[in-house]
């Protein structure tokens, strides 16, 4: 029987990426997870721009409710938190894992990435359009 040629199914990258996950999970690898910890960063602020489709990660200090806790790994390999509503809140497609490099912040910002198009949820353009009417913008 000859051998077949296995494809990998996640690469690694020395570059800082991000990964959204099925199970509605924000993961950062080990090359983010690295400026995390030299930062001592135990909770970031999610920031959202509708409309460039641009998420960022801005560490804080102090007691915030909209923060969300960084759960880093045991194996120091990577670093992570639950999003499920900010992922429905702006229509990403969780049916699949999805990756992105993420570009260094400038100021307080540790990270942002621009998500595609391809990555949101079917309709999500149509019900962004109908929101902004509602709002008295024009598309």
């Amino acid at each position: 029987m000859p051998y077949e040629i296995f494809s990998r199914k996640v690469r690694r990258t020395g570059t800082p990426s991000v990964t959204f996950t099925k199970m509605a999970r924000l993961q950062l690898n080990k090359a983010a997870t690295v400026k995390l910890e030299k930062e001592a960063v135990e909770n970031v602020l999610l920031l959202w721009d509708p409309d460039l489709n641009k998420i960022a990660l801005r560490s804080i200090s102090k007691k915030d409710p909209r923060a969300y806790k960084v759960k880093y790994g045991v194996k120091g390999n990577g670093a992570g938190f639950s999003a499920k509503t900010f992922f429905d809140y702006i229509g990403l497609d969780t049916s699949e894992t999805k990756s992105l490099p993420l570009d260094p912040g400038e100021g307080d910002i540790l990270f942002e990435a621009q998500i595609p198009e391809e990555y949101f949820a079917k309709g999500r353009q149509r019900h962004l359009v109908l929101e902004g009417v509602k709002k008295g913008k024009t598309a």
